[in-house]
């Protein structure tokens, strides 16, 4: 089991029921959680969506209305940014081919540096059709055009004059100022199943892996054993790559009860290769006076492991 004590990392996305459309309510529970100890705020995205839902893998799995409140995640971390200090700001994820290359890599290196190198980006390639052909992109090439998204940012990243060619991106001598601090090297997190193919791309693209829905225990170790194996073919530190793990929920009465159980498992997720732990906020709050009791009580018990 790992000795390092797992982060606490607190998704934000879904909680229109306590906010009531007033987005700006995120920047004081983004406070709350770091008030609270949380190690890591994280929106997830969709910039559109159908009145007809359709995709691949994840469309089967998505339980919300065409409706739902989903604020821009790099203005909204961005306004967090200004709002906090310490904790850091995280995409999980925002659908990388849906923005162009060049207009992604600014927004992140600026919300990097404003925020003094606290982001963490999670990317993704998207998985609704209609969603991805609004923005240009061919679902059949969404993984293509992610990558091509992601290798062009990092030379933008990096300072320039920057050149990249690929078959969705293509530029020569570009220079895209402010620079992340990190420069090329900003943290990049990829989801992706617990697959070999998913832990070698993650291997060769990113910092980190960001598993798809809510795994097992066994669904994470056997990605991180994926992840390890990954990391020793390209020549990577054990280790090297991160694992952020969605603890499980257990609908109860009782917010203690579910904070309980929740965190039950949270050793076997260590265990498995978990180093940040992440806490679905929207299923256990009823009214925005949960949010501090919940947030305080999640840091109690990882404390306690």
């Amino acid at each position: 089991m790992k000795t390092k004590r797992p982060g606490l990392s607190i998704f934000l996305s879904h909680v229109d029921h306590i906010i009531g459309g007033h987005n700006g309510r995120l920047i004081d529970i983004a406070r709350m959680a770091e008030d609270a100890g949380a190690d890591q705020v994280v929106f997830s995205e969709h910039v559109a969506l159908a009145q007809k839902i359709e995709g691949v893998g994840e469309a089967a799995k998505f339980p919300f209305q065409p409706e739902e409140n989903y604020p821009e995640p790099m203005v909204a971390l961005a306004a967090i940014a200004g709002a906090t200090k310490t904790i850091r700001l995280a995409t999980g994820v925002l659908i990388a081919p849906l923005r162009p290359a060049i207009v992604l890599a600014k927004m992140a290196a600026t919300l990097d540096h404003v925020s003094h190198g606290r982001l963490d980006l999670g990317f993704g390639s998207g998985w609704h059709i209609e969603e991805l052909r609004a923005a240009g992109v061919d679902p059949d090439n969404a993984v293509g055009a992610l990558e091509d998204t992601l290798g062009a940012c990092r030379a933008l990243w990096a300072g320039g004059p920057a050149s990249f060619h690929s078959k969705t991106v293509n530029f020569d001598r570009l220079y895209c100022r402010p620079s992340p601090l990190r420069g090329a090297d900003l943290p990049v997190w990829l989801a992706g199943p617990p697959t070999a193919k998913s832990a070698e791309r993650i291997a060769r693209l990113a910092q980190g892996w960001l598993p798809f829905g809510n795994l097992s225990p066994g669904d994470i170790k056997r990605g991180a054993d994926a992840l390890r194996a990954a990391e020793s073919k390209l020549g990577l530190a054990a280790g090297a790559l991160g694992i952020r793990a969605a603890l499980p929920t257990f609908p109860s009465e009782s917010i203690e009860k579910m904070l309980d159980a929740a965190f039950a498992t949270a050793p076997a997720y260590v265990a498995a290769g978990a180093d940040l732990l992440q806490l679905a906020l929207w299923r256990y709050v009823k009214t925005i006076d949960d949010v501090k009791p919940v947030l305080e009580g999640a840091r109690q018990r990882l404390d306690a492991l």
